[in-house]
């Protein structure tokens, strides 16, 4: 009875994982089709900020932006952040941490991150510490990993950490 029990548990997981990733990739799509992600995209590609467009993602933990991943001329990935049809930031990937090394640092938040449902790198405002935060008295903006997941109790989380030192910045705990 146990072994059927694990099993149908198992199926169960395994066919919620699979709902969210045919739910982001059909927003991804949704994205992708809006003509102004596309004017967007095909200026970034015009100014030679991007060579490819591979996703675009919507970040709102804090200033809003639509987020570029794609590769560059020498086929380096890299991240670039709009608003409207403006760039605002551009990141080289490689130049952090990915979003595998960011969720295995949100396992180590309060509440620990369990599952991971989605992961967008996000900007501050200028000179703001955290997402969220007033613009502060600098210019620089922190480039962050927002994750989006799960805690083992089965409420949703998002867990913000730095793309460069790797500090857990911000913990919101959605409960339900």
């Amino acid at each position: 009875m146990k072994g059927k029990v694990r099993v149908f548990a198992l199926l169960a997981a395994c066919l919620a994982v699979l709902a969210a990733c045919v739910l982001w990739y059909a927003h991804s799509a949704t994205l992708a089709a809006r003509p102004e992600v596309r004017r967007t995209a095909q200026a970034l590609i015009r100014e030679g900020l991007l060579n490819r467009v591979e996703r675009v993602d919507f970040y709102s933990g804090g200033p809003t932006f639509w987020v570029f991943t794609g590769t560059d001329d020498t086929g380096r990935r890299v991240f670039v952040w709009t608003q409207g049809e403006v760039w605002v930031y551009r990141r080289a990937a490689d130049e952090g941490l990915s979003a595998e090394q960011a969720f295995s640092i949100a396992r180590q938040a309060s509440p620990a991150m369990a599952r991971l449902i989605r992961a967008v790198p996000g900007l501050t405002e200028p000179g703001a510490l955290r997402p969220g935060d007033p613009p502060g008295p600098g210019t620089e903006r922190r480039v962050l990993w927002e994750l989006f997941g799960t805690a083992e109790d089965g409420n949703h989380l998002y867990v913000y950490v730095d793309w460069t030192s790797g500090e857990i910045v911000r913990v919101y705990l959605l409960e339900g």
